[in-house]
Parts: structure tokens; C-alpha cells; sequence
């Protein structure tokens, strides 16, 4: 199984908002999201952000060096 990871510019254009609502909403983390240790950089993965999107709520995890997951909570009821 392949994981598809997007772009900032992915999303925006995916839930039709500007690039800086997504910032803004993975800063507040209101949205799914990982960053990698040591980075600034945000993936989004795809499968999370429809679960995200169909109701799952979402539990954050934080990675040494400043890592983060932002994901759909397991069990959320979302499918």
C-alpha cells in the first residue's frame, strides 16, 4: 500500500481555501498533519485528511527534535 503525501498547495486546492488558512489551521492543529523531526515542513496524507474530513476526530503525537503527527484518532468512528 502506497502513502500519498500532498503539499500545502495541495490541500488548499483539495478543501477549497488559500494556502495560508492551511498554515494557520495546522498551527492550531485543526488539521492532519506531520512534520519530521528537525524540519519545518508539513506532509499531509491523504487517507487521514478524508477521514479528517468525514468527521474523525484527531490526536496529536509529538517526535523528538520538534517532530509532530497530527492523525485521525484510532477508533474515531470515522471509516
Amino acid at each position: 500500500m502506497s502513502t500519498e503525501y500532498l503539499k500545502v498547495e495541495d490541500v488548499a486546492e483539495l478543501l477549497h481555501i488559500s494556502t495560508r488558512t492551511v498554515h494557520e489551521m495546522t498551527r492550531q492543529r485543526r488539521i492532519p498533519f506531520r512534520r519530521p523531526p528537525y524540519t519545518r515542513r508539513c506532509l499531509f496524507n491523504l487517507a487521514e485528511i478524508e477521514a479528517w474530513m468525514n468527521g474523525a476526530k484527531l490526536e496529536t503525537e509529538k517526535f523528538e527534535g520538534n517532530g509532530l503527527a497530527v492523525r485521525p484518532a484510532s477508533g474515531s468512528g470515522a471509516s
